[in-house]
């Protein structure tokens, strides 16, 4: 019933609202990857960015090509529709946070813009941790599609 309640909420993007129910829903859901790749949009909307990256990060660790096979109308993705209309509320004047929003929800929409603001960050001091290894990640992905 949750799931269903959350998926209303994302639908209207009301972001904050579905985030706590999507969280409820993620243990009992028989299609688990579908909420996070949904309470990931809804963390970077709502500004937590550490919750996001946390999550992105084991999704395309275990299976990158889920976000990117995300379809904006089949799976009512809003990337295209927030990154498009500046939308997001990333606040663009926190380099990391900007950065880093950004390339997550591009991941969603375009590899390679996606791929720029991880370097992005790299290049801004975010050496450590989990940045390294999402442009790895992303990397190898760009070189696999290129080699078909």
């Amino acid at each position: 019933m949750s799931e269903m309640l959350a998926n209303q909420y994302f639908m209207a993007r009301k972001f904050s609202d579905a985030e706590s129910l999507l969280e409820n829903a993620l243990s009992t859901s028989s299609s688990p990857k579908i909420i996070k790749r949904k309470l990931i949009i809804c963390y970077v909307q709502t500004n937590k960015l550490d919750k996001a990256l946390n999550l992105f990060f084991r999704l395309i660790k275990d299976d990158i090509d889920f976000i990117l096979s995300a379809d904006p109308l089949l799976d009512d993705c809003p990337c295209a529709e927030l990154l498009g209309n500046d939308y997001l509320t990333i606040p663009p004047d926190d380099p990391y946070a900007y950065n880093l929003g950004q390339g997550i929800m591009w991941l969603y929409c375009d590899i390679d813009h996606s791929l720029n603001y991880f370097k992005n960050l790299y290049n801004l001091g975010y050496s450590k941790g989990m940045i390294p290894e999402i442009i790895t990640l992303i990397s190898e992905k760009i070189k696999q599609s290129a080699e078909k």
